[in-house]
């Protein structure tokens, strides 16, 4: 069957080039919401600006769910593309690291920097400009597009899962919250929490003693923390028990590649046996390092066997603890799990309902996401390969992805861009950008592929 014509395909890209100052302005204020999926009232302003950017374009936009969901849709057809985005972000974290306002969106050295940049923000304003550009071909689709919003990725995925139960889902779907090349195997996450109680007399030191009182790290369950803090007490020279913080800086990365970053917990641990600090929280804090500082679960015995399944990469199991909070002589550890393809989730919650025990505390399961397959040969993931060789003039090959995007939340779902190979992953990190160069090149691939896929009468399914 025909495809569609070259010189098309050519108008369409240079049709979105010239979009490109409009994508920024529209990016900038989104950006300027502040967005963090824990503010709702922000959260559903950053929805209703790109609904409204939609409705501008011609498009129809709605919200469902009970204003968790956003659609904005073009065409029509017996088949459904969709595209699988995000208007929610994670906190900025400490302000003073940023070299700008992480909500001013801001361009320089050809750069453009602010919190949501290309996760997801940045990603879902290409996807929109694309649509538009197709639309103002005057090429009629084939197949209906449409733009599903979320507004509570990074946290616990209400939103797409009230979504998946209530509306009719599109027949294929890829989600540009990933990397390149297309992203057909996901690893699987477990979110859970070790759960501990503690007394007056475990934080309160005898003479002689330096005691940790209170733990503070990590802003997200789904970033390892760059920074952590023990208030502790002791003795001074005059029989007084006196206060002081220990802080630490490590590196911040996002928990689906932990091995990139340097976990403050841990740093914390280390620094608090050097100072000989005691008391119960200190022995916490050692266990919870001693038991995932490899971060493959090496210490624990969950490292996996190999890289492979069936012949196709997967990585490897990997364990971060990401947060640590004391409040009311509670104490919580998040640990957040990506596991291998082939894994059984099972195995993982046992061993670490053992450790939890073993500690003294309880184990609490908050999440469990499957790992992705869809298999490669599939029509509509050709066509994606396609328009990324084409785009790119780079050769597809088969990528896995490591984060948790919401190629998770149903069928034939897949994670394509917005990462070229080789470059920097600032996601949930200090001065997040997404390179004008990487949008540009970002948004021919998504135009080709909405072409590609929407404007034949080819069967996909």
């Amino acid at each position: 069957m025909a495809g569609v014509p070259n010189d098309v395909l050519e108008k369409l890209k240079s049709s979105m080039r010239a979009e490109m100052p409009s994508v920024l302005a529209d990016l900038k204020g989104l950006i300027a919401i502040p967005s963090v999926s824990a503010d709702k009232a922000e959260v559903k302003k950053a929805l209703d600006y790109v609904l409204e950017a939609g409705e501008s374009m011609g498009f129809e936009a709605k919200s469902c769910c009970d204003g968790q969901v956003g659609v904005i849709e073009y065409g029509q057809g017996e088949e459904t593309l969709g595209i699988l985005g995000h208007v929610d972000v994670v906190p900025a974290g400490d302000r003073k690291n940023w070299l700008s306002d992480p909500f001013g969106m801001e361009v320089r050295d050809g750069k453009v920097y602010g919190r949501g940049t290309i996760d997801d923000k940045g990603p879902v304003m290409l996807c929109l400009h694309a649509m538009k550009v197709i639309k103002e071909s005057g090429l009629e689709p084939k197949k209906k597009i449409q733009l599903i919003l979320g507004t509570q990725e990074e946290v616990e995925w209400v939103d797409m899962r009230e979504y998946v139960k209530k509306e009719k889902l599109p027949d294929y779907a890829f989600t540009p919250d990933g990397e390149y090349p297309l992203c057909n195997i996901e690893k699987g996450i477990v979110d859970a929490d070790f759960c501990y109680e503690i007394s007056e007399k475990d934080i309160e030191p005898q003479k002689g003693e330096c005691k940790i009182c209170s733990i503070d790290a990590g802003i997200m369950a789904n970033g390892v923390p760059g920074y952590a803090e023990a208030v502790v007490k002791e003795f001074d020279s005059d029989g007084k028990v006196v206060t002081k913080t220990v802080g630490v800086k490590g590196k911040a990365v996002h928990s689906s590649m932990p091995e990139k970053g340097e976990n403050a917990l841990y740093i914390l641990a280390d620094k608090c046996r050097e100072c000989g600090i005691s008391g119960r929280l200190a022995e916490i804090l050692s266990f919870l390092k001693e038991s995932f500082c490899s971060v493959y679960g090496k210490e624990i015995g969950l490292m996996s066997d190999g890289e492979h399944y069936h012949g196709e990469f997967v990585h490897r199991n990997t364990f971060s603890v990401t947060m640590l909070k004391t409040e009311d002589l509670k104490v919580r550890a998040h640990v957040n799990i990506r596991y291998a393809y082939g894994t059984d989730a099972n195995d993982i919650i046992r061993v670490l309902e053992e450790l939890a025990e073993k500690s003294g505390g309880r184990l609490e399961v908050t999440d469990v996401m499957p790992a992705v397959y869809v298999a490669k040969d599939r029509k509509f993931v050709g066509k994606m390969i396609e328009a990324y060789e084409e785009a790119t003039g780079l050769r597809h090959e088969d990528t896995l992805a490591y984060g948790g995007s919401y190629a998770k939340a149903m069928p034939n779902a897949v994670s394509f861009g917005p990462l070229f190979p080789g470059e920097e992953d600032t996601c949930h990190e200090d001065n997040e950008y997404f390179s004008l160069d990487s949008m540009e090149k970002n948004a021919m691939v998504i135009v080709l592929t909405l072409a590609k896929i929407c404007l034949t009468e080819e069967k996909l399914k």
